[in-house]
């Protein structure tokens, strides 16, 4: 064996070891992929914060966050004592591109977009609401 070449072969397998390493740090890092496409499953365990909002409201579903953002104003999301998000009729089932609606007292509200959110990130949000 040449020992001369020992240091580039270090050198080239923390070179490799790095670069598998990282993506798998920066997707502890990363908020769910965008759910433009995909639909959400809703648990039992969630919060809808809606004060202040008539375009969105943020959405804690277990431990995953999102703000989920209307097509149009949505002034009865505010006042209404229900809300359940519905898709295509099927109650608990949250989809973006117009294909939920965000169901109330008196009106119903299609949901264009879910944007994921970090947990800080929608505490954040949900304190800034409440003032």
């Amino acid at each position: 064996m040449n020992t001369s070449s020992l240091p580039a072969g270090f050198a080239a397998l923390a070179l490799i070891t790095a670069a598998l390493i990282a993506p798998v740090a920066q997707a502890a890092d990363t908020p769910p992929a965008a759910t433009g496409d995909s639909c959400i499953a809703l648990s039992e365990d969630q919060q809808i914060v809606r004060a202040g909002a008539d375009r969105d409201v943020l959405l804690r579903n277990g431990d995953q966050h999102y703000r989920v953002v209307f097509t149009r104003t949505c002034s009865s999301a505010v006042t209404s004592r229900r809300l359940a998000f519905e898709t295509q009729g099927e109650s608990n089932q949250l989809c973006g591109d117009s294909r939920s609606e965000l169901k109330t007292d008196r009106a119903s509200c299609t949901v264009d977009r879910i944007e994921p959110l970090e947990a800080a990130t929608f505490k954040r949000m949900a304190r800034q609401r409440g003032r």
